[in-house]
């Protein structure tokens, strides 16, 4: 990391003397970016092909330096020479896990800038027990299950199973992201600093399009900017865009795993991007938002058989499956026990990923505003015991 870090941070020095020429300040630019996308790529690869651990912090710590060295090179931002202050905005150690990706310039202007109050310190401290909760009680619980399905699936698959199968890694997923992702804007606050939100309810959005504004936030504004943006976006005619459109998207989808199914579940948003700009959007305007909710939950859900596959054929089986194509039982008493033990998980797994839970913390403040940060800090207690109890 060290390396990779001062390699960029000579190269930002490189960019900016003005006694390098026009070539050489090319060179050392797109060395840097061959150098950074080999590191993400590799890194991914080590994973895939050997089941070694992410190194930690790579993917985010990797993109914030990329990013920056572009900004430089475009003279989008001004680079100071305090390699202490750029090692810390690359770096923070909060962000490392699963981002949120804050661009440098805004995370270097709040760390010169920073206040440090109670209101501040409130908010971080409800963060974090929120994102902790979210990822020991309901990652690691839809996940339990997955894994309780998986060894079932070996010897009596059935309809149900695969259905619970997709939910729980659906789940588990979100859940592990937007945790790290709260706990890191928690820990942000406590410096003074404020990450932006990467997730905002992305499975309530409306289209397609919005559900890709709502998930992993920082991600797809990084990409839209560096790439979508730098290939002309939306404004070279239609065969530009669904080809600029077909790249974000797979890179969004490689950003989670080097394998062909991710690489798919990209194209698979792509074309429904693709669909809702042409062709969908004069419907879905004229729906009740109840209707396109729907639509999007249904779209996104199934690209979760992608997702899950470890192969193609396996997201085929899923499908086949979740549709009574491969002839299994619907249920036997094996899947029957498993989601009877693990409802309430799975409602609780619903229930945090609308914005009731906000919209019922506003009522009781507006209803009871004098009670209402007695009752939040209680209720937040209550599920920090209950997180606790879990790591148990």
């Amino acid at each position: 990391m060290l390396v990779s870090l001062l390699l960029d941070y000579l190269v930002c020095a490189k960019l900016v003397r003005s006694t390098v020429q026009m070539r050489g300040r090319r060179l050392v630019f797109w060395l840097s970016i061959i150098k950074n996308l080999l590191l993400m790529v590799l890194s991914l690869a080590m994973v895939e092909l050997f089941a070694l651990p992410l190194p930690l912090g790579v993917m985010v710590y990797t993109t914030t330096s990329m990013g920056y060295v572009i900004d430089v090179y475009n003279g989008d931002e001004y680079f100071d020479g305090k390699l202490v202050d750029f090692l810390m905005v690359t770096t923070f150690f909060g962000k490392l896990p699963a981002g949120p990706v804050v661009q440098y310039s805004d995370l270097k202007k709040q760390w010169q800038q920073r206040e440090i109050g109670m209101d501040t310190l409130k908010q971080g401290m409800r963060l974090y027990i929120g994102g902790f909760a979210k990822l020991v009680i309901l990652a690691q619980g839809n996940l339990a299950v997955k894994q309780s399905i998986e060894q079932m699936e070996n010897a009596s698959g059935t309809v149900l199973s695969v259905w619970i199968l997709i939910i729980t890694t659906t789940f588990g997923l979100y859940y592990t992201l937007t945790g790290y992702c709260d706990m890191a804007r928690g820990l942000g606050c406590f410096f003074g600093l404020r990450f932006p939100e990467n997730f905002h309810y992305p499975f309530q959005s409306r289209t397609v399009s919005d559900f890709f504004n709502r998930f992993n936030i920082t991600v797809t504004q990084f990409i839209n900017r560096y790439v979508y943006v730098f290939l002309g976006g939306d404004s070279n005619g239609v065969l530009s865009t669904i080809v600029n459109t077909l790249l974000t998207t797979m890179l969004m989808g490689l950003w989670f795993g080097i394998r062909l199914n991710t690489l798919v579940w990209g194209i698979y948003f792509a074309a429904f991007i693709l669909l809702e700009r042409y062709f969908l959007m004069r419907f879905l305007e004229k729906m009740p938002p109840i209707v396109d909710r729907i639509y999007t939950f249904i779209v996104v859900m199934f690209s979760f058989t992608i997702f899950s596959g470890s192969s193609l054929r396996v997201t085929a089986y899923y499908i086949k499956s979740m549709f009574g194509l491969n002839h299994l039982p619907f249920a036997n008493s094996a899947v029957s026990y498993i989601l009877t033990t693990n409802y309430l998980l799975l409602l609780c797994s619903f229930f945090c990923a609308t914005s009731l839970s906000s919209l019922v913390g506003k009522f009781v403040h507006n209803k009871l505003p004098r009670l209402a940060d007695l009752l939040g800090t209680v209720v937040y207690l209550a599920v920090f015991a209950a997180a606790v109890s879990f790591c148990v």
